[in-house]
């Protein structure tokens, strides 16, 4: 073999090194492009979700990776018949899903309409409970609340804002994990329906709601 001949190899070698090192470049580029147009549907949503109701880390943190994402809300009425709906659902066929309506009901009475398979928390008159025995996280929410426009002693009881919020299919996580995150979303959904209906001497509302108790 000729001097000329090896270093023709050496170069045909080298070129086919690079090759394999671009090819190799270029594919994994491109499968992690793939399984980001695949999984993060949801974190290209909007900060804020259902009109700026609700955060979308929520949504996150309750609902599994997908290709694509939306979000949805309406709102029906005014006053003492107001309801507020807000949803995100996914390509992947799960929906975390939440209604928030003015009601005349006490606390007592309320809490009465669950049982005893519940975990809960309350501060400053908000109540908040999650099943324990739903996989979808179903969890519910107590806020009082008197509308503008309406008198607080036409009600039966007390006028309020409650809401409840559940996942339609799989959840990103499970168990206690998904029922805070559940809880959280239906919290939020109330504390927009109070905007909406304006209420009078507005309760004090946190950030967020104290965590549930291990479970």
């Amino acid at each position: 073999m000729t001097e000329s001949t090896r270093k023709a190899d050496r170069a045909a070698t080298w070129y086919s090194v690079k090759w394999i090192v671009i090819s190799l470049v270029v594919l994994t580029l491109l499968g992690g492009g793939a399984w980001y147009a695949l999984n993060t549907g949801l974190e290209r949503l909007p900060k804020q979700v259902c009109d700026g109701a609700v955060d979308r880390d929520i949504a996150i943190r309750a609902l599994p990776r997908t290709r694509t994402a939306g979000d949805g809300f309406s709102q029906r009425h005014e006053g003492e018949d107001l309801t507020f709906y807000c949803r995100v659902y996914t390509s992947a066929g799960s929906i975390l899903t939440g209604r928030a309506r003015v009601e005349d009901a006490s606390s007592e009475a309320w809490l009465n309409r669950f049982g005893d398979a519940t975990v809960r928390v309350s501060t400053n008159g908000i109540q908040a409970l999650a099943r324990l025995d739903r996989e979808s996280g179903v969890s519910y929410v107590y806020v009082p609340c008197v509308p503008r426009g309406v008198q607080a002693e036409d009600a039966h009881e007390s006028y309020v804002i409650t809401a409840e919020a559940s996942v339609i299919g799989d959840g990103r996580v499970s168990g206690a994990a998904l029922r805070q995150a559940v809880t959280d979303f239906a919290y939020q959904v109330a504390v927009h329906t109070v905007d909406l209906a304006q209420c009078q001497g507005r309760p004090l509302l946190p950030g967020k709601l104290p965590r549930y108790p291990a479970q």
